[in-house]
């Protein structure tokens, strides 16, 4: 509608008056929300008072920013809101903030339109957040989660009501990380790619590197040091995920400081309730890989991909030749002194 408008603009003519201007196939449900038509009407308003020379901008920028998911995946440069000039601006603005709002208010079916959007995916059997991994998402029905605009509304106003621009996120990636970060430009400005929710590329997460008796001290302690790559093609798009949604800080001290002496005595009670008392270092630790197997899920739930990471890197440490004896020891310990 947009760019219909504006074709008739350039070629001298006036835009089709309302209703006329709206698709046949959403004419009936749409004609009598007056807020589209008078922020429309605001829009092509300022664009008609635009010189020939600045008007490419704005079909420019609408066109970039909803060519979705390419933006995601290329280097091309993508017009923001300050690039475009300045009197479109605020009515560009008005009008994205007005149709994403329209989401909750427009019906498709039985639902309205976010509603259903949640809907689709929840069924679909994606149950976390696609960006951390860590957090349920709610059942339909129950206050949902937050629909993260990737390109924010405030930097890339068109894509704002593009559901391909929506995907569901759970509210500490959503409020606390990504906030209006701009995820197409990194420091300096510079052009990134990311990753798409929706078709990736996704990433294995790999403890490998850590080195235990060298991070933190918890509990009196001293855990790993917790090395966290992501393991998969186009690293570029894995380092954008990893700096907006601040991936591996909150992996490393949220999760693996704060759980891993609780799975260290939860495999102690498993222990002995499989094998009992009165085994030495070398048979507590040959039992981690029936652990990891039997015990710890697979999949997301309960944080288990970090989980069977942080046992792959115990079983490994334990062999090592330089700390294994150490490593076997010390997890003896929590076994010979479990409650």
């Amino acid at each position: 509608m947009m760019l219909a408008g504006m074709d008739a603009i350039d070629a001298g003519r006036r835009p089709s008056a309302w209703p006329a201007c709206l698709p046949p196939a959403r004419r009936a449900l749409l004609e009598q929300r007056t807020g589209l038509r008078s922020k429309l009407s605001s829009l092509l308003r300022e664009y008609r008072r635009l010189s020939v020379a600045e008007r490419p901008d704005v079909r420019a920028a609408i066109l970039r920013q909803t060519e979705l998911p390419n933006v995601f995946s290329d280097n091309a440069p993508c017009p923001t809101l300050a690039s475009l000039p300045p009197s479109v601006r605020a009515p560009a603005s008005a009008l994205a903030t007005y149709l994403f709002g329209q989401l909750s208010s427009l019906k498709e079916g039985d639902g309205f339109l976010r509603d259903n959007q949640y809907g689709v995916i929840y069924a679909s059997k994606i149950r976390f957040c696609p960006f951390c991994g860590l957090n349920y998402f709610r059942a339909p029905g129950a206050p949902r989660h937050a629909l993260d605009h990737l390109l924010p509304i405030s930097v890339y106003p068109f894509a704002a009501a593009d559901l391909r621009n929506l995907p569901p996120a759970c509210d500490e990636c959503n409020s606390t990380y990504k906030r209006g970060i701009d995820i197409l430009t990194g420091l300096g400005g510079l052009r990134r790619r990311c990753s798409d929710p929706y078709v990736g590329p996704t990433y294995r997460i790999s403890l490998a590197g850590s080195e235990f008796f060298k991070g933190n001290t918890v509990g009196g302690f001293v855990l790993p040091r917790w090395d966290i790559a992501m393991i998969g093609d186009e690293q570029d798009r894995a380092e954008t995920w990893n700096t907006v949604y601040q991936i591996k800080v909150r992996y490393a001290r949220d999760i693996l400081d704060a759980d891993f002496l609780s799975w260290i005595t939860h495999y102690s009670g498993w222990f002995l309730v499989e094998k009992g008392r009165g085994h030495d270092s070398d048979a507590v630790a040959a039992e981690i890989p029936r652990y990891i197997e039997g015990v710890v899920q697979d999949g997301y739930a309960d944080r288990a991909f970090l989980k069977a990471e942080a046992f792959g890197l115990l079983n490994r440490a334990c062999r090592d030749p330089g700390i294994g004896e150490d490593v076997r020891h010390w997890l003896w310990c929590f076994v010979e002194y479990a409650q």
